[in-house]
């Protein structure tokens, strides 16, 4: 792996991946008040470490709208 690419990896995982658990750790109270909306950007969602899947993990049903 290039200097770069290690770079790229690290920020990816500050920027997405640790959001992403923190995002979901704060989203929780208001996922277990039910009928919640919660909208983010596009790269939160892909991903085994995405919001998608997290919630997923944690037994919420996940619904694209469109």
């Amino acid at each position: 792996m290039a200097p770069e690419d290690a770079g790229y990896a690290d920020f990816m995982k500050k920027m997405i991946v640790d959001r992403n658990i923190r995002m979901a750790e704060r989203a929780a109270p208001l996922l277990k008040t039910g009928n919640a909306f919660i909208a983010v950007g596009a790269l939160h969602l892909i991903g085994e470490q995405g919001l998608v899947e997290l919630f997923r993990k944690e037994g919420y049903t996940v619904t694209r709208l469109h």
